[in-house]
């Protein structure tokens, strides 16, 4: 995957990282004109914190969630929050005062959020106040850019998926039936809804600062290299980007993780639509796993080394089938996978690899 509209992608998300600090700011700003409310935010304690502290009442605040996975000290509030379904809101089973969701991209020139394919994108006029969590990393320069991002997803379209665009520049109006049962007074009147925008970092200027791993931060979240990961579809524990991501920070280092949810196939640099290279990344952090702890992960990376130099070695039919039995035998799974493929997989080379392999 190499076409100019990938190029396209790979440069505007660049140019947003590299320009992230100057892009925030006149984001915040252009937010701050519309009227919608900005707050930073470092962490998920912060963001708890910050969320919480803005419910008018003591007890069972009507809280409806729109969330990967929403945080345990949002779950475990003893009556403060009553979460109501996405499905009860939007058949008005039931009401809620706060919609908490994600915001997919923030446009830094006309100060927007953009929401994509979400399930509460009929229940923006159903509460009154709206918070978006929106991830730092995650903002488009020029909104003329959004639709070559957007484009980027379409394939699903092939499948059957059809895609949901909504975008959010200023506050809006929901509409009240007021329900009276004479003449005089309308039927119906308007109240403002509040939006908050909570600008997230959870560790994404940690990794801006390592120049090996900033390219991780052009991901658009579209899934791919999740859909095409081997180890993924077997231990659903780490996808790609997430392998990588976690290695940027020092505590993670201490683990074999990055060994053993990869196999280095090489099939996520193939789908990424933003063109990153995966592969690159996960041998750069094997070698910094390794380098935390020479001795037993320097022979872990050599082995893994040796293998896809094999790998590559067993062209003819017989001799690669016998060679993967022997390596994957015990994990019936992979066996299955590397006997699919028919072409050469990537190869390992690191000279240190090699002399502790």
């Amino acid at each position: 995957m190499n076409s100019s509209i990938n190029k396209r992608a790979n440069f505007i998300r660049y140019s947003a990282i590299e320009n992230m600090d100057n892009n925030l700011l006149a984001f915040e700003n252009k937010l701050n004109m519309n009227g919608i409310d900005v707050k930073w935010i470092s962490n998920e304690e912060e963001l708890c914190s910050c969320i919480k502290s803005g419910f008018p009442k003591a007890h069972f605040n009507k809280v409806c969630f729109d969330l990967p996975e929403v945080p345990e000290e949002l779950t475990n509030t003893n009556n403060l929050i009553k979460s109501i379904s996405v499905e009860d809101l939007e058949n008005n089973i039931e009401s809620a005062d706060y919609l908490i969701t994600y915001a997919n991209f923030g446009l830094v020139d006309t100060g927007s959020v953009v929401i994509f394919n979400h399930n509460c994108k009929n229940c923006f006029n159903k509460v009154d106040h709206i918070i978006f969590i929106l991830d730092i990393n995650n903002l488009i320069a020029k909104s003329s850019d959004l639709g070559i991002i957007l484009s980027l997803y379409d394939r699903d379209i092939v499948y059957g998926n059809q895609h949901s665009v909504n975008i959010i520049s200023q506050p809006f109006n929901k509409i009240i039936c007021n329900n009276y049962q004479f003449e005089q007074g309308d039927a119906y009147s308007t109240q403002k809804v509040n939006i908050s925008v909570l600008l997230y970092d959870n560790g994404i200027t940690s990794i801006l600062d390592n120049v090996k791993l900033r390219e991780t931060l052009y991901c658009i979240n579209c899934g791919n290299c999740k859909k095409v990961c081997p180890v993924y579809k077997i231990n659903h524990k780490y996808s790609p980007i997430d392998l990588v991501k976690r290695n940027a920070f020092e505590r993670n280092r201490k683990t074999s993780d990055v060994y053993e949810n990869t196999t280095l196939c090489g099939n996520c640099d193939k789908v990424c639509p933003v063109l990153i290279p995966f592969t690159n990344l996960l041998v750069s952090e094997m070698e910094n796993v390794a380098n935390n702890d020479h001795e037993d992960n320097w022979r872990d990376f050599g082995k893994l080394a040796t293998k896809r130099l094999k790998l590559n070695k067993m062209n003819g039919r017989f001799r690669r089938y016998f060679f993967i039995r022997r390596m994957f035998n015990n994990n019936k799974k992979l066996l299955n996978y590397f006997m699919a493929q028919q072409d050469d997989f990537f190869n390992l080379t690191n000279t240190k690899a090699e002399e502790n392999a």
